[in-house]
């Protein structure tokens, strides 16, 4: 499409011929002024003639567009807008210009000989002349890419610059040399200041006139005066019917061809058939048709470059949520930028986007529109985009066509190719397929320059969105918004209106809206809110349970129904006992693709990965003890991918299907894990408790499942813990206490292996580092609480190792594990009788902090000591630079301006003083208190004796005497009389015997002697 159109080719783009006018036009607006002999007076005179031909011609060839609007297709049409309005930006300035009162006669515009030897820097010969503008080659244009304002800003610039061009031409002529200073001020004026803005006033009325002609460039700004063309269509918000209302009005009055019709057919035909086609419909229910129960989504949308980060949040928190979907839509497919520019579509699991795309392709004009949907999924991911295309028309129409012979035969329509599951490629096939958004825009670019422009839109999960490279031209990128109360009351509307009959003859309740609201975001996401209401149109249980359960009791009623529903049409005929386990089963193979996930730090997994897991953890039969399944587990493939809650990647290669998995909402999975470690916990605990205290219970599952990721780095996971172990009987919850226990004395061990499951590279260190942390996790967790003593029985002082395992999990976790356990597990310092320390943790399910450091407790001061030494401050630094830590480089860099101090130095210790029975400090502590204190304008006398009391408990050598005296002599105004009178005598007695004191530090002594201090300062 039209993209860097010169006026010239706007001009005949629009019907008109080429002239001199045209040409130096396009001289001009091109960034370049003719001011020849040949056509320079010409075009000067009817700049300022308002008769001239200038802004009529351009009025004539935008009236010749509006006459023959209908019968233009789409692509043309879209062309040509822009290409009016870039005639119109120029109209515009020709008309603000002819209204500029002139010092002179317009006929003194014509170039005499010395005018052009001036022009021309005394060579004549130049004809025509070039001088160098300052506008750049493309007029700007609205579009719905960039907000309205901003382009009538740059616009103002592009008029601005033309004034200046205008200007330099009239200085460069004979009339400007006879005009006074005053005339010429007031002209360049006018032309700089005045002219300019009244251009670009002129073309936005320009513009709204020809918005009622052409009704989509309402839809291409954000202007209130278009806010009627879009009210109509937002009060259709269910099935994109907005958007088809019109385009159809706006469509070209022309028949598609057969294939266009054909894919027109294949797409339309899905708006008849179930919003969900993946089954688990309780008998007698309906699922609402496409058409129906598609409600349309919010949205949030940004223009995106290839800095830009689309897959964190705060970056798209920058642009509000919107509820004109459509209006954006309607928008980027009638602008010239859809040619040049895809659109990316983003969204969570489950948040519609894959349906918003089939409503989108059947609700596009086939007169105006040439849809080419193309599931990823299922076309080869080894292939390149125009092969995939070519499949993707086949497997909708049954024909096999190239790409060049169905755009030829589009007849003028836009073809709009859907490129559905983007995410599922990169997914599937690792980082293959990274540069894919840069072989969308070459595509464009190539189908641009054939002249067959053709529209891309790109969709996407919102969480592998960075994994694609963003082309440098960028993309405009649209992310689906959780529904709001209101979208979810609409949608529950239908689900109750459409299955009303079935409601009232099984005597079931329709789901109301806040029963549905309870469940916070699961209801938000379209599918798990069909997930929701299918759950509760059995017996009402979400509305007779909702209020009376956790989140976890939800969570284990929700998949125990879908997985019943499932063994009942997969199994029939099964007795209890025997469906009881077959559920068991199918929520087991479930929870190891949780771990699976989870494992691995993501938030998905492969079939291949899948599989591998399964038959590490259980080669043969899973028949072990607490767990009672019976018969063996089924490849990955057949595992999960029934489930409509869990979303299926799929990409082909070589013939090859590559799948990968992943719950539509994150705590699904993490519900999974949570249920796996309390249900392998509770088997292991029954065990324990029927067999002997020495007898040694078989833990690997256990043990593989947490030897890999901390339990504690995601806070749904001890959230779900805590509900799930709560309901355990006391007698199961003390036998798993014993169990943990145990466990965390052998966690050390030597040959403690995870059998073949390793779902990650890990070294041994790491893993048992790993498992360490969630045995502790779990056993304060379940306990309640468990001293050092208890985990380390034997040792005098549990702290000494105590601290070796914190060191091997600090030095193993990631740093978001190290973050996430020491968060989570609350340890508190206690002192016992004789003053013996011990240590206890807690999993408190508030948020806590830490109390402040006791450094007796630290160091087992004994109690007939005021003074000690401890460290040296050698040890500190060695150990900070040896361990490389960023909190301790970053505690000692605290401290690094106290360098210049004495008590820093190498040789000398760090000591600590009991200022007061319950308070013992550090000098260094002290000293930083001290300041902080004193910096402090509203800190009380009392609390600023206070601070330099604790200071003065130190002997130290002199500089640490002048750290002191420096602040103690500006605030002596704030301390009492009697107070400085003791400091001063024990100051006095210090400095006087010392030979090295500095001069200042005697005059500073001198200054606060009580004589200067009651007379001036008291």
């Amino acid at each position: 499409m039209a993209r860097g159109l010169s006026y010239a080719d706007a001009v005949t783009l629009l019907g008109g011929t080429d002239s001199a006018i045209v040409t130096a036009l396009d001289r001009l607006t091109g960034g370049v002024l003719l001011a020849a002999t040949g056509g320079g007076s010409a075009f000067a005179l009817s700049l300022f003639d308002a008769k001239g031909e200038l802004f009529r011609h351009g009025h004539a060839l935008v009236g010749r567009l509006a006459e023959r609007k209908s019968g233009l297709a789409r692509a043309d049409r879209t062309e040509r807008l822009a290409a009016a309005q870039r005639v119109l930006a120029v109209t515009a300035f020709f008309e603000a210009v002819a209204e500029v009162a002139l010092p002179f006669d317009t006929a003194e515009l014509r170039l005499g000989r010395a005018d052009q030897v001036a022009l021309s820097g005394g060579d004549p010969s130049l004809t025509p002349l070039l001088v160098d503008g300052l506008t750049c080659t493309d007029i700007p244009l609205v579009t719905p890419a960039s907000p309205y304002r901003l382009v009538v800003d740059r616009l103002q610039d592009f008029h601005r610059g033309l004034s200046e061009d205008l200007l330099r031409f009239i200085m460069g002529l004979a009339v400007w040399d006879r005009l006074h200073a005053t005339a010429r001020s007031r002209l360049a004026e006018t032309l700089r200041h005045e002219v300019p803005p009244a251009a670009t006033r002129r073309f936005e009325e320009h513009f709204r006139r020809l918005a009622a002609d052409f009704p989509e460039l309402a839809f291409w700004t954000d202007r209130a005066d278009h806010e009627a063309a879009r009210k109509e269509i937002q009060a259709l918000r269910t099935g994109l019917a907005g958007l088809r209302q019109v385009l159809d009005g706006i469509a070209a009055d022309r028949t598609p061809d057969d294939r266009r019709a054909a894919l027109a057919r294949r797409y339309r035909a899905r708006l008849g058939r179930p919003v969900s086609e993946s089954g688990g419909v309780p008998g007698g229910m309906t699922i609402p048709t496409l058409e129906d129960a598609y409600v349309n989504p919010r949205c949030r949308v940004r223009p995106a470059g290839p800095s830009d980060a689309l897959g964190r949040e705060d970056w798209w928190r920058a642009a509000p949520v919107r509820d004109d979907l459509q209006d954006l839509l309607i928008g980027h497919l009638t602008a010239p930028e859809s040619a040049w520019r895809p659109l990316l579509l983003l969204g969570q699991p489950g948040s519609g986007k894959s349906v918003l795309t089939q409503v989108l392709a059947a609700r596009l004009p086939a007169a105006d529109f040439m849809v080419v949907r193309v599931v990823l999924r299922e076309a080869p991911a080894d292939a390149d985009l125009q092969a995939q295309i070519e499949h993707a028309v086949r497997d909708a129409t049954g024909e096999t066509m190239t790409w060049s012979e169905l755009a030829r035969g589009s007849g003028g329509a836009l073809p709009v190719v859907i490129l559905d599951g983007f995410d599922e490629l990169l997914q599937a096939t690792g980082v293959s397929q990274s540069d894919y958004l840069q072989q969308v825009v070459r595509f464009q670019e190539r189908e641009s320059d054939q002249g067959r422009p053709v529209a891309v839109i790109v969709t996407s999960r919102t969480a592998v969105a960075d994994r694609a490279r963003v082309p440098g031209r960028g993309v405009t990128a649209i992310r689906l918004e959780p529904f709001s109360d209101e979208q979810i009351g609409r949608w529950l509307d239908i689900w109750n209106t459409t299955n009303a009959a079935h409601f009232a003859g099984r005597g079931v309740r329709p789901l109301p809206e806040a029963a549905a609201l309870a469940h916070g975001d699961l209801a938000r996401q379209p599918l798990l809110l069909l997930m929701l209401a299918l759950y509760d149109a059995g017996a009402n249980a979400l509305q007779d349970d909702g209020g009376s359960l956790d989140l976890a009791g939800l969570y284990e009623r929700l998949l125990r129904s879908f997985a019943e529903r499932e063994i009942e049409k997969t199994r029939p005929g099964q007795d209890s006992r025997a469906a009881a386990d077959s559920v068991e089963e199918e929520l087991l193979r479930l929870s190891i693709a949780a771990f699976a996930m989870f494992n691995r730090g993501r938030q998905w997994t492969t079939e291949q990965e899948l599989t591998a897991d399964l038959a590490a953890l259980f080669p043969e039969h899973p028949g072990s003890a607490g767990r009672g399944f019976r018969t063996p587990l089924t490849p990955g493939q057949t595992v999960i991918g029934r489930f409509f809650f869990v979303h299926q990647s799929q990409a082909l290669t070589h013939e090859t299907r590559l799948s990968t998995y992943e719950f539509l909402h994150a705590t699904f999975g993490e519900f999974l894990v949570a249920r796996q470690v309390a249900r392998e916990l509770a088997g292991l605990a029954r065990v324990s408790m029927t067999s002997s205290r020495h007898q040694t219970v078989d833990d690997t599952i256990l043990r593989a499942l947490i030897s890999y990721a901390p339990l504690t780095g995601r806070d749904p996971i001890v959230n779900f813990l805590f509900q799930l172990l709560s309901r355990l009987p006391g007698e199961v919850r003390e036998a798993m206490g014993e169990f943990l226990l145990r466990a965390f004395h052998a966690a050390l061990e030597t040959g403690r292996e995870t059998g073949g499951y390793a779902p990650v590279r890990q070294t041994v260190p790491a893993r048992h580092a790993v498992h360490l942390a969630n045995v502790l996790f779990l056993t304060a967790l379940v306990r309640g609480s468990v001293t050092g003593s208890e985990l380390f029985p034997g040792e005098g002082y549990p702290v000494g190792p105590w601290w070796r395992c914190a060191r091997l999990m600090q030095s193993q976790l990631q740093r978001s594990g190290w973050t996430s356990l020491i968060k989570t597990v609350r340890l508190e310092r206690l002192t016992g009788p004789g003053g013996a320390r011990d240590i206890r943790f807690t999993v408190p399910r508030s948020l806590w902090s830490p109390g402040p450091v006791s450094l007796p407790w630290t160091f087992y001061l004994p109690t007939d000591q005021t003074v000690w030494s401890v460290a040296e401050m050698t040890e500190i630094r060695f150990s900070a630079n040896f361990v490389c830590d960023e909190v301790e480089d970053l505690m000692t860099h605290a401290l690094e301006p106290l360098d210049s101090l004495t008590f820093f130095d190498n040789n000398f210790t760090t000591e600590l003083a009991r200022t007061r029975p319950d308070r013992t400090v550090s000098f260094t502590h002290a000293l930083i208190n001290l300041w902080t204190v004193s910096g402090n304008a509203n800190a009380s006398v009392q609390e600023l004796e206070t601070a330099y009391e604790e200071c003065l408990h130190f002997e130290y050598p002199l500089d640490t005497v002048e750290a002191v005296l420096r602040p103690l002599a500006a605030d002596a105004f704030r301390l009492s009389r009697e107070w400085r009178a003791k400091v001063l005598d024990d100051l006095r007695a210090y400095i006087t015997i010392r030979p090295d004191v500095h001069p200042w530090v005697r005059q500073a002594f001198h200054d606060l002697d009580l004589g200067f201090l009651d007379s001036g300062m008291s």
